[in-house]
């Protein structure tokens, strides 16, 4: 069974993340965020989408692809969307030397530097933490985890299935996660203009982190 909503006590456990967003003034706040890209047609669809409901949302974006697509990665801030650092190749924290992974981060920083762009703080791929990376926090900078994942990316997920599962658990605050990736695509295409459709609906604001 795929889970799409995060269990209350993960949290608790890695209170150094952030897992969920919250304005004292503005309690109506929800966060869309992309994850892998950018990339051509599934970006702009994105950015297409977002802006038929002007909302706003956030781009974790890969380093090496950022390289590839700069005028895209500018085309993501220019449209007022944030921006943010998910490795230069989508590095695994589980797989690889601390030293390596940080590397990894920092050449996608680089990146940003290059372009001009500045990036909002950090979400490791996959999720993936380990104890070294909690313990330097502070060297990576602001983590971004999330409060919803839309598993938009599971070849096994039906759209209706990942909308009936997910829509039901927004509630203001929620950091929901999908991906501008070719992978996820043939689902993204279909769930996220139901995602801005009903958040538009309830009163949700889509807002960038």
């Amino acid at each position: 069974m795929f889970i799409h909503r995060l269990p209350s006590f993960v949290p608790a456990i890695f209170p150094s993340l952030i897992w969920e967003k919250h304005q004292a003034s503005k309690d109506n706040q929800v966060y869309f965020t992309f994850d892998d890209g950018p990339s051509p047609e599934i970006t702009n669809f994105v950015l297409d989408e977002l802006d038929k409901f002007q909302a706003k949302a956030t781009f974790f974006c890969i380093g090496k692809n950022m390289r590839q697509f700069p005028e895209l990665a500018h085309s993501i801030h220019s449209a007022g969307h944030s921006l943010g650092n998910h490795t230069m190749n989508h590095v695994n924290a589980w797989k690889v030397p601390f030293h390596e992974y940080i590397e990894n981060k920092q050449a996608c920083d680089q990146v940003f530097n290059d372009l001009g762009i500045p990036s909002i703080g950090f979400r490791p791929p996959y999720g993936r933490v380990n104890l070294k990376m909690l313990k330097n926090a502070d060297e990576l900078g602001p983590i971004f985890m999330w409060s919803l994942l839309t598993g938009d990316y599971h070849s096994g997920l039906s759209a209706s299935s990942i909308t009936g599962h997910c829509l039901k658990n927004i509630q203001a605050g929620s950091i929901i996660v999908f991906h501008d990736s070719q992978k996820a695509f043939p689902r993204l295409k279909l769930i996220l203009p139901e995602f801005l459709a009903y958040c538009y609906a309830n009163g949700f604001q889509l807002s960038a982190l």
